[in-house]
């Protein structure tokens, strides 16, 4: 699964502001795929040896090209050579049943570990570390078959014991086990298989395994899981961990003993956090970094179509649900808990000027998780800009509970503090007292597990099957204030519940794609999330780090070039 992060909005050069806020937009928050990323590319699945078949339901999302070559390979690949990159954030630990992985622990795991089944570049879903994932009849069963002879990088041999091993321990944590709920358990049928049984047909499960919960560690890390002081990452990864210093770098070298032949290229990566966007591009500017990745759209702007830099968006993308940028209110805590205070907020908030202070010139206003083009997309009842008829519900909520007050935090990024200076400028015309907080990260992500937050920015829903999101939007992940839920706004809404449900167990593409379109809509009646628009992520390197957009999965085909935030870097290599 992949943990929401906070938004990370561009901001207008000159404005103002006095207050500061908070935002939570950390990516996703499991991992990319099982609990907390949402995804549009599901091709339902074909006969044994496959695990997909047929066009993916998310290829028609429309998708804006820029360079067509920036992030390819230019010459022959070169052995050899140091790639640091300047990430967005740092991460709270490397053990996936156990830590939360946002964009960047997708980025660290992708070095150091191998997930069972990766997303190509078509949609389609194939397999990585494992060699086939194949399900009964009726898709209540599912078995995972591992390729032979692969070692971790202690010298350890991958078995099935050892793959479910993983699969117990993710189905009993805390974190990552609410994804795995449909789930009933796990059977070694032979030395390198293992049957995953399902209490409801699972169709999407072949992507759940390109997520958090898809990837292998040794049986090491299982072990000492429960010591103070956990052991080193143990992977089957390109690159075996080194050295991790905390919100300094981390730093991996070559796997001498890599399964996939010829890979990696590189002796050694780094990934170095640097949260301020502007900071993180003045440091690629100087050659500090190699590469960066941002989600603030300026960066397209500011290194588009300079020949020193390779540009690479997420707007380019044809497949998949991308991340959207949004305000998520909480439904279980005043005054956003009553539907008027939600429905004033919509309508108090104008779309359009905050697209055109923040979007960058790039992307278009929202009203549900699934963008124009998408098989999921479907037109809402999402409030339109309506300061009249905010004004009349907050005079109706006054009446009874008086003058509403609403705290909206973010974290501290100027940028981030910038827009929601906007947003109270916005609904403090319509009525509102707004309290603007900042708060880290961490802490932000915490407090919407926890239901202690009125209204955060965020940004969240990437993934390559809708059913990822489940657990981010069921009514059977909503837990009291103060206790851990999944589903963050703690909505509850029977209507998106049962389409939910639908949509994890039939196969059947547009069965699947009305019910989606179904919890769009009702996502625009209930209004836990005011969309503010689709996620622009970036990824600009330097003219020296070749191939960082160009993957190739291991039965040789393209796979996702720059999947929202997300690359592999077995493929990159340094030129000069």
């Amino acid at each position: 699964m992949k943990m929401p992060e906070p938004n990370d909005m561009n901001t207008p050069e000159g404005s103002e502001g006095t207050s500061t806020s908070k935002e939570l937009s950390r990516r996703k928050f499991l991992s990319r795929g099982a609990a907390t990323a949402g995804v549009v590319a599901v091709a339902g699945v074909a006969g044994p040896g496959l695990l997909t078949s047929g066009s993916p339901l998310g290829a028609g999302v429309a998708a804006a090209a820029t360079t067509s070559k920036a992030g390819v390979g230019k010459g022959k690949p070169k052995r050899g050579g140091t790639a640091i990159l300047g990430i967005t954030a740092d991460i709270d630990g490397f053990y996936p049943p156990n830590n939360h992985w946002d964009v960047n622990g997708y980025l660290y795991a992708n070095s150091i570990y191998d997930p069972l089944t990766a997303v190509a570049a078509n949609g389609e879903i194939k397999p990585y570390l494992a060699q086939s994932v194949t399900p009964n009849a009726d898709k209540t069963v599912w078995t995972i078959t591992l390729r032979p002879n692969i070692t971790f990088s202690d010298g350890s041999a991958l078995t099935a014991t050892v793959l479910k091993n993983n699969l117990d321990a993710l189905k009993a944590s805390a974190l990552t086990g609410t994804a795995l709920k449909p789930i009933e358990g796990f059977t070694v049928t032979g030395p390198l298989s293992v049957d995953v049984a399902c209490s409801q047909p699972l169709v999407a499960f072949p992507y759940y395994m390109a997520t958090q919960v898809g990837y292998i560690v040794g049986q090491s890390m299982i072990d000492g899981a429960s010591n103070s002081t956990p052991p080193k990452p143990v992977g089957t990864g390109p690159f075996v961990y080194d050295t991790w210093e905390p919100n300094d770098h981390f730093t991996a070298t070559r796997n001498p003993h890599y399964w996939r032949s010829g890979y990696p290229y590189l002796d050694q990566i780094t990934f170095k956090p640097i949260p301020d966007t502007s900071q993180r591009e003045s440091t690629l500017k100087a050659g500090g970094v190699d590469l960066i990745f941002s989600i603030d759209p300026n960066t397209v702007d500011h290194f588009q179509n300079q020949s020193a830099y390779q540009v690479v968006d997420s707007l380019q993308q044809k497949v998949g649900e991308p991340d959207m940028n949004f305000i998520i209110l909480n439904c279980m805590s005043a005054p956003t808990n009553d539907l008027r205070i939600r429905q004033a907020l919509a309508k108090g908030m104008n779309q359009q000027t905050l697209q055109k202070l923040f979007g960058g010139g790039l992307g278009s206003i929202s009203t549900s998780p699934f963008p124009q083009g998408s098989p999921f997309y479907s037109s809402t009842a999402y409030p339109g800009f309506d300061p009249a008829g905010a004004k009349k519900l907050v005079a109706a909520y006054k009446k009874e509970h008086g003058k509403p007050v609403v705290e909206l935090g973010t974290i501290p990024d100027p940028r981030l503090i910038k827009l929601t200076q906007v947003l109270q400028q916005m609904w403090q015309q319509v009525g509102f007292t707004i309290n603007l907080k900042t708060i880290q990260q961490a802490e932000l992500i915490s407090n919407a597990i926890s239901g202690k937050f009125q209204a955060y920015t965020f940004y969240q829903y990437a993934a390559g099957d809708p059913d990822i999101n489940y657990v981010w939007w069921s009514t059977t992940t909503i837990g009291p204030i103060g206790g851990i839920a999944l589903n963050f706004a703690r909505s509850s809404d029977p209507q998106v519940e049962a389409a939910l449900q639908t949509g994890r167990s039939n196969s059947n593409t547009g069965v699947r794609a009305k019910a989606y379109q179904t919890v769009g809509k009702r996502l625009g009646v209930d209004l836990p999330y005011l969309w503010l628009g689709q996620t622009v992520w970036s990824e600009v390197g330097d003219q020296r780090i070749q191939n960082f957009a160009n993957p190739t999965l291991p039965d040789g085909t393209p796979g996702k070039p720059f999947d929202n935030g997300i690359l592999f870097p077995t493929q990159i290599w340094m030129a000069g």
